[in-house]
């Protein structure tokens, strides 16, 4: 007699998406998700028509230190759709169903809560009651520095040289020079760890650093072979794209 009833939503908009889009939006931003319980209104993916770009749906999630947005085209009906934020957990449990259906997933939003239909389950979410913070404005526009890399290659350099740090913040040195990158990690109790890579990069000299284990996250979503990584100094964001898949952006701060 006690088990909570969930009430339905009213004045929802309703609008259906293939799963293998809604799987991508989730798999493209979930990693960057916040776990800090004071920022509650970072604990999810922030999803809604962009005002700049209204025939797509973006996705979009930030802890802080890194930002990941996708997109895709704009499913049929939803064009007025309220801009929400899915919780963490509800995220997790809608990209497991997403693996086990194949087409059209229905969804329900209100200002309140998401409904999420698929051919044997339905899943309904209350909605992280918050507001998301302008992340357009983190977004740099003006970084020229271009740098292209094997992204297998990367993602394997720096995965070897941070082996020899153990604090969390896991620092690696990118320093570009004409078409080398040198990627430096230091430790005081393990030593020293340095790998250099082959790169298209003819901008001016630069060193910055990043924590690995982001670099990694970011990298294990790229699709394509190589990874474009945009640079403006030592000290600001780099903006991360994937130029086989578009929409698809990560900010990350050194």
């Amino acid at each position: 007699d006690d088990y909570p009833i969930m009430t339905e939503i009213e004045n929802g908009n309703k609008f259906s998406i293939q799963s293998v889009d809604l799987a991508s939006l989730i798999d493209n931003t979930k990693f960057a998700i916040s776990l800090e319980e004071t920022r509650y209104y970072l604990n999810g993916i922030f999803l809604h028509v962009p005002a700049s770009n209204k025939d797509k749906l973006r996705a979009v999630a930030t802890d802080g230190h890194r930002l990941a947005q996708a997109e895709i085209p704009l499913p049929n009906g939803a064009e007025n759709i309220p801009s929400i934020i899915l919780p963490r957990k509800a995220v997790g449990e809608i990209r497991k169903l997403t693996d086990v259906t194949d087409g059209l997933i229905e969804i329900v939003i209100s200002d309140t809560k998401a409904k999420f239909i698929f051919p044997n389950a339905i899943l309904t979410t209350k909605l992280i009651d918050g507001s998301f913070p302008d992340y357009q404005r983190v977004i740099p526009k003006e970084n020229l520095n271009r740098l292209i890399v094997s992204n297998s290659d990367f993602s394997k350099a720096i995965d070897r040289v941070s082996t020899v740090s153990i604090e969390k913040s896991r620092a690696v040195k990118l320093s570009l020079n004409n078409n080398l990158l040198s990627l430096n990690v230091s430790s005081h109790d393990l030593g020293n760890a340095s790998e250099d890579l082959e790169i298209e990069y003819n901008y001016d000299n630069l060193e910055i650093g990043f924590n690995a284990k982001y670099l990694l996250d970011i990298a294990a979503q790229i699709q394509g072979t190589e990874i474009e990584i945009l640079l403006s100094d030592s000290a600001s964001p780099a903006l991360i794209t994937d130029p086989d898949q578009d929409g698809v952006i990560f900010v990350l701060m050194p």
